[in-house]
């Protein structure tokens, strides 16, 4: 059967990974073979569904040629499946090869032959072709259904492999990769490119479509090592449970906590050893971070290395000489940087003279370091205001202390300390720097307090952050649920006004354009701009553009329009009779669902049936006697004279019910025309990309700075609208004028993801920098 080899094929091709990528950490040795597990099944479904497939194409064919075909290729998967199989993860194991030795991945397909003769050109082209663009679809195919796994998979591999950037086109497992090794290996099946197309489609149906499989079972094993686990939608379990009988998925689950605890404290080992052979390279030059990482206390060959425990009653000792609580708790000064290498190093110099010449050891010493990078990135970091950077730069030591207890500290991004420092400047980023606000805000005090506590109380029990995370979460999401109620009736109330705001302009749009290079009667413009626009508007509103309301709302005007235009023939007067009473009735009904002034409204449609009498009879009215006027001007220039003079809406007047627009305001802003941008402007771009929910800071002329989140994006009005930290609306921009404010550094996007992660980021690139200049 075709399923028969299927052990030791995975078997051997693991043992020839095992042994040709020693150089890989063992968590992604771990990780490797939990993924290449699901491929080998699913490439095992695939030669299983194959073999039954072209064994139902020879019953069906029509013709004996087809039928040869069908049974050729399946004699040919049948002999070639453990060669296939073979050279599928041979190239594979070669992406992983070129991983560990830092060497670029060509962009060019794996396994296509160069052409070697012109005469074959054509022959060749056509299938390779139809290879590719089959290929192709299977890769685009994975990378939009899969993408973010695809990316959690890159960011934890660059995130444990040092020595290279892990991106798409390194990723051992990006759909590229496979896809690409599948076509070579495919290539010892001897069969016409109409199969060889069928095999591929059986490819794309039990792997592509299938591969968060293996993408799960990777990106489990990483994070549940402490690699990036809290990466957005990281999965808590690998799915490969669902291949698994109920007995052995007992079986297997009986040794996972005690596994999971060894690969975790492995990977922390690892991390840490990377990251002190990355300062180990450092050590003799100067530093970006201005970090000196040299030895920290005496240099004679004599001197005693302080114990662990030492270091940590001696830091203990620094902490306490600190700012006292009050001055703590003011929380409005300048960030200060204290130099945590220099306190230990005086403190082991003071004491010289009776304990004799000491050191910190080097592990430690690196711990000082990394530590001491972390928080001047995170002094430095301009998303957050002041007093919050003041705040959690005091607590430099008692995280120096948990770190020299724990390396894993570095390693575990679910540890409540990092998580915990996270959370607390997520809240801040949202805060004012002005202390009369400060003085009044409970998010402010909550960080004060949680600060404070770390200060007074964290001896040895790392316990004690788990117990203000906690604390702290529940607080951040009381306020996070009062601000979005807030928020909600601000995002409504906004929405509301936009579709009334659109309504307006549309029902303006709508009778300009009927008016535009006409003469009608004066009655008629006071008809349409005083009371018809508003019940365009209303119908709009009620059901809306593409309703059969407002097609009828419309059509009245053209047939008011009609009714005052003299008759061509007699035909068009006949029609002019039957027009003319239900016009009068429909203009009637229309005023009153508005709740026209009645007595205005009786004035005039008097006064239009007087105009319309006297078209009936032949005559011309008074109004296009003397004088040709152009409604649609008249019509802005009434609209414009009402705005400045009452700052109310033209469109609907101050007596009707209908909710009142700042049309004042509106028409402010209409005066402001900002110039037009390219539409592959990099401002245009970045402000039209910016998401929902993301933090902005906005500088005005006079160096007042106010942070705002993007509350509300409304389309059909390009329409930004931007609230505080409790949900209170504080300014709305379109598109354009949000692409200039951040042309003009009147608006910056802060960062709000997580801060520690970011921070470790920073001091790793920074020290790459530094390693790759010493090379």
């Amino acid at each position: 059967m075709p399923g028969s080899n299927q052990g030791s094929t995975g078997t051997n091709q693991d043992s020839e990974l095992s042994m040709k990528a020693g150089t890989l950490p063992a968590v992604l040795m771990k990780a490797r073979r939990a993924a290449l597990e699901e491929l080998l099944q699913s490439l095992t479904d695939v030669f299983d569904k194959a073999d039954d497939t072209f064994f139902e194409y020879a019953e069906k064919a029509a013709s004996d040629q087809d039928k040869d075909d069908y049974l050729e290729t399946m004699r040919q998967i049948r002999l070639n499946r453990k060669e296939v199989e073979r050279k599928f993860f041979q190239q594979i194991n070669g992406v992983f090869k070129e991983l560990t030795q830092q060497q670029a991945i060509e962009e060019k397909p794996v396994g296509l032959e160069s052409i070697s003769s012109l005469d074959s050109l054509s022959l060749v082209e056509n299938d390779d072709l139809e290879m590719d663009v089959a290929l192709e679809g299977m890769i685009s195919k994975a990378k939009t259904k899969f993408g973010d796994r695809i990316y959690q998979l890159s960011a934890r591999l660059d995130a444990m492999l040092f020595h290279v950037t892990v991106n798409d086109k390194n990723n051992p497992f990006h759909p590229t990769h496979i896809c690409n090794a599948f076509r070579h290996a495919a290539d010892e099946i001897d069969c016409d490119i109409k199969n060889r197309l069928v095999i591929f489609k059986l490819f794309d149906k039990y792997v592509i479509s299938r591969y968060d499989l293996v993408l799960d079972a990777a990106n489990s094993i990483l994070a549940e090592a402490g690699i990036l686990p809290d990466l957005k939608g990281s999965p808590a379990t690998s799915r490969r449970s669902e291949r698994r009988s109920a007995s052995a998925l007992s079986d297997t689950q009986q040794g996972t906590t005690e596994t999971t605890k060894e690969v975790a404290r492995q990977a922390a080992s690892e991390l840490f050893g990377q990251l002190q052979t990355l300062l180990a390279s450092a050590r003799s030059v100067p530093m970006v971070t201005d970090v000196v990482v040299g030895t920290i206390g005496s240099e004679a060959h004599n001197a005693r290395e302080v114990s662990n425990d030492e270091l940590f009653e001696l830091l203990t000792r620094i902490q306490q000489s600190q700012p006292g609580d009050q001055e703590l708790l003011s929380g409005y000064v300048q960030p200060v940087r204290f130099n945590v290498r220099e306190a230990v190093a005086n403190v082991l110099q003071t004491r010289e003279s009776k304990a004799g010449p000491e050191r910190v050891g080097q592990a430690d010493s690196d711990v000082i370091n990394l530590v001491a990078m972390l928080f001047d990135f995170i002094l430095d970091d301009e998303n957050l205001p002041i007093p919050v950077k003041a705040i959690i730069g005091r607590l430099q030591i008692p995280y120096l202390k948990l770190a020299v207890q724990d390396y894993s500290f570095f390693n575990r991004g679910a540890h409540p300390a990092r998580k915990l420092l996270n959370e607390l400047a997520r809240a801040g980023i949202g805060l004012s720097d002005d202390v009369d606000q400060l003085q009044k805000d409970l998010v402010f005090k909550k960080i004060q307090q949680t600060s404070q506590r770390i200060l007074n109380e964290f001896q040895k029990e790392p316990e004690l952050f788990e117990a203000l995370l906690q604390d702290f979460s529940q607080f951040m999401q009381t306020e996070a649920r009062r601000a979005q109620m807030i928020e909600q009736r601000t995002k409504a109330a906004e929405e509301g006004k936009a579709k009334t705001e659109l309504a307006e302009k549309i029902a303006m749009e709508t009778v300009r354009k009927r008016l535009d290079g006409r003469t009608v009667p004066e009655v008629v413009v006071r008809l349409l701009t005083d009371g018809w626009m508003g019940v365009l508007k209303l119908v709009f509103l009620k059901y809306g553009p593409e309703s059969n309301n407002w097609m009828g709302a419309v059509k009245t005007i053209d047939h008011l329009l009609f009714s005052v235009t003299p008759p061509r023939d007699e035909i068009a007067r006949k029609k002019l009779f039957n027009v003319v009473p239900v016009l009068l009735k429909n203009l009637r009904q229309g005023l009153n669902s508005v709740s026209f002034n009645p007595f205005e409204m009786g004035e005039m449609l008097t006064e239009l049936e007087q105009v319309q009498m006297q078209i009936l009879r032949g005559e011309t009215p008074g109004h296009l006697d003397d004088r040709r006027v152009d409604p649609a001007k008249d019509l802005v220039a009434a609209v414009t004279e009402d705005m400045e003079r009452m700052g109310a809406s033209p469109v609907i007047p101050a007596r009707s019910k209908i909710t009142q627009l700042d049309s004042a305001k509106a028409a402010k802003k209409a005066a402001v025309q900002l110039p037009a941008l390219a539409d592959d402007d990099p401002y245009l771009l970045s402000a039209g990309r910016i998401n929902v929910g993301t933090w902005l800071e906005f500088r005005n002329d006079t160096g007042v700075k106010t942070r705002c989140k993007l509350a509300a994006h409304i389309k059909s009005a390009d329409k930004m609208i931007f609230v505080n930290r409790t949900g209170v609306k504080i300014d709305e921009k379109s598109t354009l004028g949000l692409a200039h404010a951040l042309k003009n550094a009147e608006v910056v996007v802060l960062e709000d993801s997580q801060l520690f992660d970011r921070a470790l980021q920073n001091v790793i690139g920074n020290l790459r920098k530094v390693k790759q200049a010493n090379l």
